[in-house]
């Protein structure tokens, strides 16, 4: 069949698929891909079909906030594929942006299904973009948007255990409270914030330090949050409000 005759089927069927991820219909989606379906994330290497296709898709729907992903344009059909930009942010609780995701899927349409989808995707850090390694992305095995769900898992697990009160606290230890590994929160803090795993812990600190009773010493205060160096507090202190401790806010 002719390629001007397919792009408008294609069209059709790819503003569906779209209608139902809007209104988190599971059964809509599933009835819209072929037996063999084919759903490839290459940021980490991923494949699924089948019952793990079906499993991917809940879960994607369970944790996304879908009104936070907006289409960059109306999507681009050539033949029996389709090409969509869009940007996706992860948030917190609180509604921060933990983690922004710039991708293109290509998504190819056969018999009236969608058999293929094609899925070029990026973290971008919050501000600048992302230091992306294509072999460490495969080896933690997590899509752009799985690292915010880690991310978003990381930021509930230090606002209600407080884990960073203690002064010891390591990342193999997050890392098993959490059920992710140590490299796979890593990168998701370096991709999606920037940070090392101790600056991210030492902010939490500081976090706490700042909402802490000021008729206590500074210095007290920063022992309670888990800082057991001065210097440490000191550095933490000047990354987080740009001042020293003790100084005038401005």
């Amino acid at each position: 069949m002719p390629a001007d005759t397919l792009s408008p089927s294609t069209l059709a069927i790819v503003e569906r698929h779209n209608a139902c991820w809007a209104r988190a219909d599971i059964a809509g989606l599933q009835a819209l891909y072929h037996p063999e379906m084919v759903f490839t994330d290459h940021f980490s290497g991923n494949r699924y079909s089948g019952a793990a296709l079906r499993e991917h898709i809940r879960d994607i729907i369970a944790r996304s906030s879908l009104d936070s992903l907006e289409y960059l344009d109306r999507p681009r059909v050539d033949g029996d594929t389709a090409f969509l930009r869009y940007r996706e942010v992860i948030r917190a609780a609180n509604g921060d942006a933990l983690l922004s995701v710039s991708a293109c899927d290509a998504v190819r349409v056969c018999d009236g299904l969608i058999i293929e989808i094609n899925e070029y995707a990026l973290p971008l850090q919050q501000p600048g973009p992302a230091q992306h390694k294509p072999a460490a992305a495969r080896k933690i095995g997590l899509s752009p948007r799985a690292l915010g769900y880690l991310l978003k898992d990381l930021t509930l697990y230090f606002e209600q255990q407080q884990p960073y009160l203690q002064a010891d606290l390591s990342l193999p230890e997050v890392a098993r409270a959490t059920g992710y590994t140590r490299n796979q929160i890593s990168f998701a803090l370096n991709q999606g914030l920037g940070l090392s795993f101790y600056q991210y812990l030492n902010r939490a600190r500081i976090r706490h330090v700042l909402a802490s009773d000021p008729a206590s010493g500074i210095l007290e205060r920063a022992r309670a949050a888990g800082f057991r160096s001065t210097s440490t507090f000191y550095s933490a202190y000047r990354a987080v409000t740009g001042q020293a401790p003790g100084q005038p806010a401005k």
